[in-house]
Parts: C-alpha cells; sequence; structure tokens
C-alpha cells in the first residue's frame, strides 16, 4: 500500500490536470470568440470607410454572399492547419505505441 503523502499527490495530481483541461478548453473558446469579433469590428469599420468615400467601383465586400465567400476563403488555411496537425498528432502517437510494442 502507498504512503498517504504519495496517494494524496496523485489525487491532487489528477484534479490539477483536469482544472489545467478545463482552463485551456475556456482559453481556446475565449479566443475563437474574440477572433470572431474582431473580423465582425474590421467589416464594420470597413463598411464606415466605404460609406463615407463613397467607394461604389470594384467588389463590393459589403454584399453577403461576397463576404460570405470571404469569410470561408480565409479560414482555408487555418483548416488545412488544422488536418496538418491532427493527422500529424495521430502518426506521432501511432510511433509511440509502435515503440511500446517493441520494448
Amino acid at each position: 500500500m502507498l504512503p498517504f503523502s504519495i496517494a494524496f499527490a496523485r489525487q491532487v495530481r489528477e484534479c490539477t490536470d483536469a482544472l489545467d483541461a478545463a482552463g485551456n478548453t475556456t482559453a481556446a473558446i475565449g479566443k475563437g470568440f474574440a477572433i470572431g469579433s474582431a473580423a465582425l469590428v474590421s467589416l464594420a469599420l470597413y463598411g464606415a470607410f466605404v460609406v463615407r468615400l463613397g467607394i461604389d467601383t470594384g467588389v463590393n465586400v459589403l454584399e453577403p454572399l461576397t463576404f460570405s465567400f470571404l469569410l470561408l476563403g480565409a479560414m482555408l488555411p487555418y483548416w488545412f492547419s488544422a488536418l496538418t496537425m491532427k493527422s500529424v498528432g495521430e502518426a506521432a502517437g501511432a510511433m509511440v505505441e509502435e515503440v511500446r510494442y517493441h520494448t
């Protein structure tokens, strides 16, 4: 049987790891909201700029369809990066399992 101090330390470690994971998730969600609100604020500022100057030639980013495809195009590099990071993580996990199997 383990001494009390070691058992207590493991219990504390499990609790702090769970709290750390919750904090990391909260921070990631908060960053998503911050980026989304920054994109909307930049659109509002751009719209005010275009209206103030009376610009009506060229691509109108203020049209909903144009703006939607602009956002989708801007998200593509992040999507591909996420897919790449996910596949690298899976490959690293497979390598770790292979090393464990052979040792």
